[in-house]
């Protein structure tokens, strides 16, 4: 496949000015077309070019210099893993955020030696891979680690925040948390074992009192409070 670069509505054109370039390396077109469609979708993001090959990426990132690059480190034709610090090389400034099926952590700890800044399995919640990105741009200079993508385990734990407390209720801080990580209100409903009408009631509240719009804008929020680590 061709290297592709996109114009700010996801049309092939010249480029147009954003807060966040974002650059996407993966040998399938289908995942590649709905990454972009999503991320997109976010008011800061803007898809500027994809690519097919490692080559192709490499070369697109090194002209292009984005802000992030999504890879794949599974190609036919050669070492993800290797491009990883190859890219950290040509796009000093750039976060590399690793998105792959090989869950393992031979691959994660691979991925963090060659100075990936996130890992992230393909099978993870969108929310998930999103808290990634963010938490990177934001600075969080933490070691790529594996977000599981089964149902919720454990408590949905809350850090202390004392201008929210007030604000919001322990549930509706407890449904913040797993919308931010990406969870459905079917999924948080079954953890805290509440009916799913109630949930959304709560998730209703939650997000009129902080003037919150979407799940993206819930998961920037929570990221931006320390409510959640993107990396557990």
């Amino acid at each position: 496949m061709l290297a592709v670069r996109y114009g700010h509505d996801g049309t092939t054109g010249a480029l147009h000015g954003t807060q966040f370039h974002f650059i996407l390396i993966d040998d399938h077109a289908i995942l590649r077309d709905g990454l972009r469609a999503l991320l997109n979708t976010e008011r800061d993001f803007q898809v500027i070019a994809e690519a097919g090959t490692l080559a192709e990426g490499i070369a697109l990132s090194r002209q292009l210099q984005p802000d992030v690059v999504i890879a794949d480190i599974s190609f036919p034709e050669g070492d993800g893993v290797d491009a990883i610090s190859t890219l950290r090389r040509e796009c000093a400034g750039a976060k590399i955020i690793v998105l792959t099926v090989h869950n393992t952590q031979e691959y994660m700890h691979a991925a963090n030696k060659a100075g990936a800044h996130g890992f992230v399995p393909k099978d993870a919640a969108y929310g998930v891979l999103l808290s990634t990105i963010r938490s990177a741009m934001l600075g969080h200079e933490q070691t790529a680690q594996s977000h599981g993508s089964a149902p919720l385990r454990g408590t949905l734990t809350v850090r202390k925040h004392g201008a929210l407390n007030p604000k919001l209720t322990a549930r509706e801080l407890q449904v913040l948390v797993g919308v931010a990580q990406g969870y459905t209100s079917k999924q948080i409903a079954a953890k805290l074992d509440r009916s799913v009408k109630t949930i959304v009631k709560h998730r209703s509240n939650m997000m009129r009192k902080l003037d919150l719009h979407d799940a993206s804008a819930v998961t920037r929020f929570a990221i931006a409070n320390g409510l959640i680590s993107p990396f557990t």
